[in-house]
């Protein structure tokens, strides 16, 4: 055998490529417990896998790790295997890590649900309501599923009227997670033009592994994010994953959340009736006070018409019998005032046999002053004048 003489560098290098070239033909996930976990510079994670035997290093950038990870967690490491050239330390290059069994999947959700927690995304002050009845909704879910049907037919028998838009996604399994986080954005962008009510995401029960895909801390947040109230039903009643928790209303089961989402027509026409009769009795009660305000009012204005014909009549007397009694008076009056004309008219008194005297001008003498022996003056009888002579002047 003709040996190679190879430096350090050169030597790794061969190494590592004889590694990578084993990668390229087999898959290796290698399976252990997690040990001694650190993250240097906030960028880079490191770790022991070891079991009863033997132990080998992981390392990987940080912002592939997509799990909570600590010490006892057993999980599965994706990778390739080679050898840090400076160190010539041997390690496990992760490309993806898994937990692997229920109770590290339990630990590492635990972790996840009290770190979200702390950040207020399950605080019940944020949770919106939705409407009593909504008109339409994004049901997120896989049309092939029982949780699917069992949705639909419950909210057709409760609220017929509503209008569902499907997006059919993945609900298990590695693809899920961005399944579901993907039609949430597009809901959201369609409602802008459909106007959805509230965005329903469900899916039957499984293992505890199978419903892992709706724990996962993107989906979460995503959910949380949502400018549309969710509704989430995931499972059966015993189930509870963190879309759940962080979602405005919870349904414990498909079944459920159509319950909580839909009312039932029936109630909807109970009530309706109800309010009609209510509504019939208050319209039938409002009319009788009317009705009994009109009387009242007919009866006081009917009262108040008699009182006013009452004083109308007693005006009307009055007036009348002050026009009767001024007439009267006027009458008398003028009575008087023609006998008193009468009296003083001189035709009268001459008719009596008096007579009066006139100068020769016509003036009346009415006293023997300025009277004149010899002086003419005329005689007014009640049927003629007669021409005389003063001949006497004697005062009384």
């Amino acid at each position: 055998m003709v040996m190679r003489v190879l430096s350090v560098s050169q030597f790794l290098d061969l190494v590592n490529e004889t590694l990578k070239a084993l990668s390229e033909y087999e898959v290796f996930g290698v399976e252990g417990e997690v040990s001694g976990y650190r993250v240097s510079q906030g960028q880079w994670v490191s770790f022991d896998l070891k079991d009863d035997e033997s132990l080998v290093n992981v390392f990987m950038p940080i912002w592939k790790l997509k799990v909570p990870v600590e010490d006892g967690m057993k999980v599965r490491v994706t990778g390739m295997a080679r050898i840090y050239q400076k160190y010539g330390k041997f390690s496990l290059s992760a490309e993806q890590v898994e937990l692997v069994g229920e109770g590290a999947l339990r630990k590492a959700l635990a972790a996840l649900r009290a770190r979200l927690e702390k950040e207020g995304l399950f605080d019940v002050t944020r949770k919106r309501s939705i409407p009593r009845i909504p008109h339409r909704i994004a049901l997120i879910a896989s049309r092939e599923s029982a949780a699917y049907g069992d949705f639909c037919r419950i909210t057709k028998e409760r609220w017929p009227l509503l209008e569902i838009d499907l997006y059919h996604v993945v609900v298990q399994g590695e693809k899920a997670p961005a399944d579901v986080i993907s039609a949430v954005a597009t809901a959201q962008q369609k409602a802008k033009d459909r106007a959805y009510d509230a965005i329903v995401i469900t899916r039957g029960g499984g293992s505890f592994e199978e419903l892992m895909a709706f724990n996962d801390e993107s989906l979460v947040r995503a959910i949380h994010a949502s400018k549309i109230p969710t509704v989430v039903a995931i499972g059966h009643e015993r189930d509870i994953t963190l879309a759940e928790e962080v979602a405005d209303i919870r349904g414990s089961t498909p079944t459920d959340a159509a319950r909580r989402l839909v009312p039932d027509q029936r109630d909807i026409e109970y009530e309706i009736a109800a309010m009609i009769g209510r509504v019939s009795e208050s319209v039938e009660r409002e009319i009788q006070a009317k009705r009994a305000l009109m009387d009242r009012m007919f009866h006081v204005s009917a009262r108040w018409l008699e009182r006013y014909a009452v004083a109308l009549e007693r005006y009307r007397t009055s007036i009348t019998d002050g026009l009767d009694r001024m007439m009267k008076s006027f009458s008398e009056r003028v009575v008087g005032t023609t006998r008193l004309l009468k009296s003083l008219d001189p035709k009268a008194v001459l008719g009596r046999g008096y007579a009066f005297v006139r100068s020769t001008s016509g003036g009346v003498i009415g006293s023997v002053e300025g009277l004149s022996r010899g002086q003419s003056v005329e005689v007014q009888f009640k049927d003629g004048i007669a021409g005389a002579s003063i001949q006497v002047i004697r005062k009384t």
